[in-house]
């Protein structure tokens, strides 16, 4: 009887310790998030180190090549991030915020309506404008017409899409952008939907711009 309470026990334990060590997080998730941080920070010399050991261990890894993407963009080479970041999207059709940052980058080349059609395409991914908007640390502002729903639309005009790309854009380093997209449209502040900065993440606009990091 002994003995097998004994037996019992011991096989509990394993079991526990199995179970911590099936629980124990992906290291290369962990790597990607020390590799955000780094980006943050503006080791990109680092981070770039860190996602491409990600994407080593994980050939096609759609985390890896969308912050390497997000890092070609923060250095000024819009066309190698737009090809990093059609790879991840190959690898993850269905993450809305690669799509938006294919739209990001395409904006930035000075195609307005690839950039466009790319915005709609992340935005009916996400699930509407308010979510797509969190993707890149944007928030939508209340509309001056109590009767528009900004923030559940799914679909967004011309004035609109290029309203939210230009804000994104807007935010990498200046000298690296082909055009000046700083500035918002006056129609597009007409529409209803006005994009600002989310609070959590303002302060780090300048460092990693308004893109979207997979984690």
């Amino acid at each position: 009887m002994r003995a097998t309470r004994i037996l019992l026990l011991m096989t509990s334990m394993l079991a526990v310790a199995g179970g911590g060590w099936a629980a124990e997080p992906d290291p290369a998730a962990r790597a990607c998030d020390h590799g955000i941080t780094l980006a943050f920070l503006g080791e990109t010399a680092r981070a770039e180190s860190v996602f491409l050991w990600v994407l080593g261990q994980s050939r096609g890894d759609a985390r890896a090549l969308t912050n390497l993407g997000n890092l070609a963009l923060l250095r000024g080479d819009a066309e190698l991030a737009f090809s990093f970041y059609t790879r991840a999207a190959d690898s993850d059709s269905a993450d809305a915020g690669i799509v938006l940052n294919q739209a990001t980058a395409l904006m930035i080349l000075g195609e307005e309506e690839a950039a466009r059609e790319r915005a709609s395409d992340g935005i009916r991914l996400a699930g509407g404008a308010h979510q797509a908007g969190s993707l890149l640390g944007l928030s939508v502002a209340a509309p001056e017409d109590p009767s528009t729903k900004g923030a559940a639309k799914t679909y967004l005009s011309k004035d609109e899409l290029t309203s939210l790309l230009r804000l994104a854009s807007g935010h990498v380093p200046r000298d690296s952008t082909q055009i000046d997209r700083t500035a918002p449209s006056k129609n597009a502040r007409s529409k209803g939907v006005v994009w600002r900065s989310a609070g959590a993440r303002a302060g780090d606009q300048d460092t990693a711009a308004l893109v979207y990091w997979k984690r």
